[in-house]
């Protein structure tokens, strides 16, 4: 149970609440590169309750701007993108991608009435297939170096989901490792199309042991299957400061996923959802139908709160434990969004299986509480000597009868470190 004061705290994150400024202290992404192609239409944006702007002026150059023109309010969006910048509809201002003014033709000469007009704007980047921006005071940091972003783009591949909840049931559900065993139950011997495995072979259908891990970047996550086989099989998942989860997917040393939550307002979130595989390209054509057959042009999944999911109570049983359908995204979307637009924690019992999601929740309002006191965000990546992910890992596999889920990631650890 949390409190609602606390909840409040964790689930607002628009301009000037602690939620909002804990995030705004790292990049997110905005749009993936597939959606802002060189010569693509302006795109409205909105994240963490502001309305912004996205475009490429016609040098190519990116810029994230306030959605609504200073002088009357009008749409950006509708733009025209010419002279270095947007220039609004209505008449004829001028904005580059640094939010400056730099024309008003239905201004008197002379004037320099251009030069009192400062825009909203936020810096932009593109990386990883995505583009990101840093909404936050100061010097912007570093966007880590997750493989999954820098790796040839042949192995990795990104996609933007929209979800009608808050973000923070999303992230507590993707670094969540018990609900696998039971809502993404599937017959035994399908292979999934996302990795490429009989994952019930690998689990089975017994809760894992769970347990975390505190680091430098979030908290590492722990869930001990004991395999149909019988040997013991552990998957190795991380939370990362602020908003992220990076699943094992049952793909152990071959890739990962990184899922980041990123709140379009207290009451929607998108996911941008990373696919790596370390040494082998990706069936991209064969994700891309899997997503098209399940994701709408809305970017909301086919299935969804209105049509009920789609359930079909005949498939429940060995096919399907959800009896909606094979797509774990879906899923994930039911068992969230129908808590609510925001979940009421006050109401829920937590269990023993939930120690990671109440370790989530004190690390965040941990994290609030000591930038209100002037501390630096956790986690934040100011150089590449610094770099907080030194211990990262992510993967699964079968371990050995005698080790523990701790003493094999230190094994795993120190032998990275002696091949380095």
């Amino acid at each position: 149970m949390l409190s609602r004061a606390n909840n409040d705290l964790l689930t607002q994150t628009g301009p000037g609440t602690p939620g909002g400024k804990l995030l705004r202290s790292y990049w997110q992404p905005v749009a993936t590169s597939e959606e802002m192609p060189i010569g693509g239409d302006p795109m409205p944006v909105r994240i963490m309750s502001e309305d912004l702007v996205l475009f490429r002026d016609d040098q190519n150059e990116l810029g994230l701007i306030g959605l609504h023109c200073p002088h009357r309010a009008t749409d950006l969006s509708y733009g025209r993108v010419e002279d270095g910048g947007l220039r609004c509809l209505y008449h004829g201002w001028l904005f580059d991608r640094h939010g400056n003014c730099i024309d008003q033709p239905a201004e008197p000469a002379g004037r320099k009435f251009c030069d009192r007009i400062k825009h909203k704007a936020y810096p932009v980047q593109e990386k990883g297939g995505v583009i990101w921006t840093f909404m936050g005071s100061g010097e912007p940091p570093l966007i880590p170096e997750f493989q999954f972003l820098t790796a040839p783009e042949s192995n990795r591949i990104a996609f933007r989901t929209i979800l009608k909840c808050n973000w923070l049931q999303s992230l507590e559900s993707s670094t969540d490792p018990a609900h696998t065993t039971y809502l993404h139950r599937i017959a035994l011997g399908n292979r999934s199309i996302r990795s490429g495995n009989d994952v019930r072979s690998l689990r089975g259908t017994e809760m894992p042991k769970i347990d975390i891990e505190p680091t430098a970047f979030g908290t590492r996550i722990f869930a001990l299957h004991n395999s149909p086989n019988g040997k013991k099989y552990l998957r190795i998942n991380n939370y990362v400061y602020p908003c992220i989860a990076t699943p094992s997917t049952s793909t152990g040393d071959a890739g990962y996923q990184g899922r980041w939550y990123v709140p379009i307002d207290d009451h929607s979130c998108c996911v941008f959802e990373f696919i790596y595989r370390h040494a082998q390209p990706l069936d991209k054509d064969a994700l891309r139908k899997f997503r098209a057959d399940n994701v709408g042009p809305d970017l909301r999944h086919v299935r969804r709160q209105e049509n009920r999911y789609l359930q079909d109570r005949a498939l429940q049983g060995e096919t399907s434990f959800s009896g909606m359908g094979d797509y774990f995204p879906a899923q994930d979307a039911f068992a969230v969004e129908t808590q609510g637009e925001i979940q009421d924690r006050f109401e829920e019992h937590l269990g023993s299986t939930d120690v990671v999601i109440t370790g989530i929740r004190k690390m965040l309002l941990d994290a609030m509480k000591r930038m209100e006191a002037g501390e630096a965000a956790p986690g934040v990546v100011r150089s590449n000597e610094q770099d907080p992910f030194g211990d990262f890992i992510c993967t699964s596999g079968f371990i050995n009868d005698d080790e523990d889920s701790f003493t094999h990631c230190q094994r795993l650890l120190a032998e990275r470190k002696q091949a380095n």
